[in-house]
């Protein structure tokens, strides 16, 4: 079993802010904790081999790092460390602007 967590403080709290102000909405937190499940159990390889996450490798300042979709502008940007996957961010974002 593959354990999440966040990567720092800073993304914990940066989306118990995007909660807060609804940016993220009840739907999308069932999906993100759909994500979440899947991958515990099937590691990122269940995530990325299926369409339904849009995932894929991220280039440039993000290198090393992948996208997850949870909504149509929702991403979820996350790095695997051994068996453990820490996810960086989830962020809205109107286009796929991963800059940082």
């Amino acid at each position: 079993m593959w354990k999440v967590e966040f990567e720092t403080l800073k993304a914990q709290k940066e989306i118990e802010l995007l909660i807060k102000e609804k940016k993220i909405t009840r739907e999308d937190q069932e999906i993100i904790s759909a994500w979440i499940r899947q991958i515990k159990l099937e590691g990122p390889e269940g995530i990325q081999a299926t369409a339904k996450w849009a995932d894929h490798a991220l280039r440039g300042e993000w290198d090393g790092y992948r996208s997850s979709a949870f909504s149509n502008r929702g991403r979820i940007i996350y790095c695997v460390k051994e068996k453990v996957v820490k996810i960086l961010i989830a962020r809205i974002t109107e286009k796929h602007d991963y800059k940082r």
